[in-house]
């Protein structure tokens, strides 16, 4: 079973899209706008920068960061929400060591994940590995940036009753063990994390308190960001930039006399007068409007077929919360060898 699995994954290929990259800071004030953000890495070692779920924009904005020379002078690490983190070896072995792998290899990476159904069907996480592989093909073999996966990182061909997801973390508590234990360890780290907006503000219901405890605030910079044009926001973006392109504010221009944008408050439960107090910074991307592509690339019918196989191991969710946390205490047990080293 274990071998029968694998080759299916083996077979699930990287996918079509009629979607198109956009070169790398195409639109008004992203350069600008991205250069910013990686001067922020001057003072901090992690920046946060939310996407979530499929929008289109900010997968162009961050294109457009990893071109810049002021990010790829800065920057070692890339953690992202929508690798496996049980792939990171492969992602090690394309972007790190360079070498040639064909699409269909490369698959695992979205497909074993807490939500396949998200990751493998969007073409802008495809083309960001693509951005980066030509990004590092440019940089001395020390100086490449590392993709590191930020997903939950179970070896599917290994599950075949629920109790095997025992020994797995999920990707919620998965982040704070990567970050603190591993990443803010590392001499010269600085680190671009990736994250869903919900995750990564202040005061929200997520890991970020964890962060804050263990590493202080001052490590720590948190970039919302607004994707849309909407009327009722208009007047506070106006008071901060120009809303034909794209602009970088930081907390100190935040206005204190306009109710703040509710494009930002994603993720929160309270209602604070500060937008300070949940993140840092944001970036404004422009006034065209924004795509979600979810499900622009379709599922192949061996993808499906996994699927099935392992909603049959998971459908009593309650049965399975249940197993992976009474797994606990296998799931970084192997530390510190439970993250392999950088090649």
């Amino acid at each position: 079973m274990i071998l029968a699995t694998s080759l299916l994954l083996a077979s699930i290929a990287l996918g079509g899209s009629n979607q198109t990259a956009a070169a790398p800071c195409a639109n008004p004030g992203a350069g600008s706008a991205a250069d910013e953000l990686a001067a922020s890495f001057d003072a901090h070692q992690f920046v946060f920068i939310g996407s979530t779920h499929g929008d289109a924009k900010i997968e162009e904005f961050l294109r457009c960061l990893v071109s810049r020379p002021a990010f790829k002078q800065r920057v070692t690490d890339i953690v992202v929400e929508w690798a496996s983190s049980g792939q990171q070896r492969l992602l090690d072995r394309y972007l790190i060591a360079l070498e040639e792998i064909p699409n269909d290899e490369l698959a695992p990476i979205w497909f074993d994940t807490d939500y396949p159904l998200l990751w493998a069907t969007l073409p802008q996480i495809r083309q960001f590995l693509q951005a980066l592989r030509e990004v590092n093909q440019g940089l001395p073999a020390a100086k490449r940036i590392r993709l590191v996966a930020g997903n939950d990182g179970v070896d599917w061909a290994r599950v075949h009753a629920v109790e095997d997801l025992a020994p797995y973390p999920y990707k919620t508590n998965l982040m704070p063990h990567l970050i603190i234990e591993h990443l803010a360890k590392t001499p010269g780290n600085k680190t671009l994390i990736v994250y869903g907006d919900a995750h990564i503000r202040y005061k929200g219901n997520n890991f970020m308190g964890e962060l804050e405890y263990a590493l202080g605030r001052s490590k720590l910079f948190v970039v919302g960001r607004i994707g849309d044009l909407r009327e009722d926001e208009r007047k506070y973006l106006t008071a901060v930039g120009d809303l034909n392109k794209t602009f970088f504010v930081t907390a100190q221009r935040f206005p204190t006399d306009i109710p703040w944008p509710g494009s930002l408050r994603i993720g929160l439960d309270e209602r604070s007068e500060r937008l300070a107090d949940y993140i840092d910074a944001f970036v404004y991307l422009g006034p065209q409007p924004d795509k979600n592509l979810m499900g622009s690339i379709a599922l192949t019918d061996a993808q499906k077929r996994e699927l099935d196989r392992r909603s049959a191991i998971t459908s009593e969710p309650q049965r399975m919360i249940r197993a992976r946390l009474q797994g606990r205490d296998k799931w970084f047990s192997k530390h510190p060898d439970d993250f392999p080293a950088r090649p």
